[in-house]
């Protein structure tokens, strides 16, 4: 993955979160989800890992933030069992800016404008985090804003992409 794929724009809570040992690398820019099982006790409470493509999607993942700083690891470059912190927006407020995965769509005014509203999913098929239009009506982001320089789109959170996962 790259560093520094997604960026926080306007208020968050920077919180600190557990990483397991051997847990997939994480870097600054990265989004993160929570893997907890609520029901099986404090060990995996607080454990985030780093999202992967169509991620997220209200109450199937629980969308965590953006990592603030990359993940430890020891010599042999394995993520070691530490706490790391996260960036959480707050939903429908604050925004998170990423490339879409098609700059095309959104590379002049007229484009992002029509896009605003839309709703979103992380996508990762080419080692880079960005922004993809969803295929499903529960995709947890949705376009509030646009950068057409850099043919970003500043989605922020759906609040069910944030909240508890196994209730339905």
């Amino acid at each position: 993955m790259a560093k520094g794929d997604m960026k926080v724009i306007g208020m968050c809570n920077r919180q600190p979160f557990r990483v397991a040992a051997s847990a997939t690398r994480g870097y600054v820019g990265e989004p993160m989800i929570n893997t907890v099982t609520y029901s099986s006790g404090v060990a995996s409470a607080n454990t985030i890992v780093v999202a992967v493509d169509d991620d997220v999607t209200v109450v199937t993942e629980q969308f965590v933030g953006i990592l603030g700083k990359d993940m430890e690891v020891n010599s042999a470059g394995t993520v070691t069992a530490h706490r790391t912190v996260v960036d959480m927006p707050f939903p429908q407020l604050t925004r998170i800016e990423a490339a879409a995965k098609t700059a095309s769509t959104c590379d002049t005014e007229t484009e992002a404008i029509g896009l605003l509203f839309d709703i979103y999913m992380i996508d990762l098929t080419s080692s880079t985090y960005t922004w993809d239009a969803a295929g499903a009506d529960t995709a947890g982001f949705q376009v509030a804003w646009y950068n057409v320089a850099r043919a970003a789109l500043q989605c922020t959170v759906d609040t069910r992409g944030v909240s508890r996962k196994d209730i339905t």
